[in-house]
């Protein structure tokens, strides 16, 4: 037969129970606790995942650009004015994007004059391999550009153009939407992107055929009506 508990029992079991009451009290006190400093702790570095759309191993990028119109010579000292007019411009970074807008602009008002069109390019990951194919290219084309004329009746202008990042290029070299869309992306270059431009005029004087033409500059094609 089963004896009633005495009262010293019953307080020691009450105080019993209320022991572990406040314990699990205390570890859901701690539990709750630990989550907000977890969510107020900072990233641990190195971890946080990239913003959306985000590269994951960005890298710098170089473009090398050659653009090469051929138009009637009678409107060449009309271009070569509008590209040396006195500039406001102090530095030398600016000076050149201003060499590059220019250029463009006067090609732009002489649509209606080309003949004659070139445009290559190179994607270049490297800065010293974009200075090395920036060299190049100016080397030959002032070569080419440097020998006489033939007393024809077109001149040559070619802009030569590297800069970070890519530039809007062509897909065909006797279409005239498309030259036009090339330069104005030109008219656009910013200081920020350009590393550096130079325009070479071919012949140095007077005026080649487009026999002449072809022969020195073979990468050159008649543009559309």
């Amino acid at each position: 037969m089963n004896e009633d508990p005495t009262p010293d029992q019953l307080l020691a079991a009450g105080f019993s129970g209320l022991c572990c009451c406040l314990i699990a009290v205390a570890g859901l006190i701690g539990v709750v606790i630990w989550m907000m400093r977890s969510k107020d702790a900072p990233a641990t570095p190195g971890r946080q995942p990239p913003p959306p759309g985000a590269p994951f191993a960005p890298a710098a990028e170089f473009h090398l650009s050659v653009i090469a119109l051929a138009f009637d010579g009678f409107f060449r000292t009309q271009v070569e004015q509008l590209i040396s007019a006195p500039s406001a411009v102090g530095d030398p970074v600016g000076a050149r994007v201003e060499l590059v807008q220019r250029t463009a602009r006067a090609l732009l008002g002489l649509s209606a004059q080309w003949r004659v069109f070139g445009y290559g390019e190179k994607d270049l990951n490297d800065l010293t391999a974009a200075q090395q194919s920036y060299a190049s290219a100016l080397t030959d084309f002032r070569t080419r550009s440097g020998l006489p004329g033939d007393g024809g009746s077109l001149s040559v202008l070619t802009l030569i153009i590297c800069t970070r990042g890519r530039r809007m290029g062509v897909e065909r070299l006797d279409a005239r939407q498309q030259i036009n869309e090339l330069l104005n992306d030109r008219v656009r270059l910013e200081a920020s992107a350009l590393l550096g431009a130079e325009v070479v005029w071919a012949p140095g004087s007077g005026g080649l055929s487009e026999a002449t033409l072809r022969q020195r500059f073979p990468e050159m094609h008649t543009i559309a009506l």
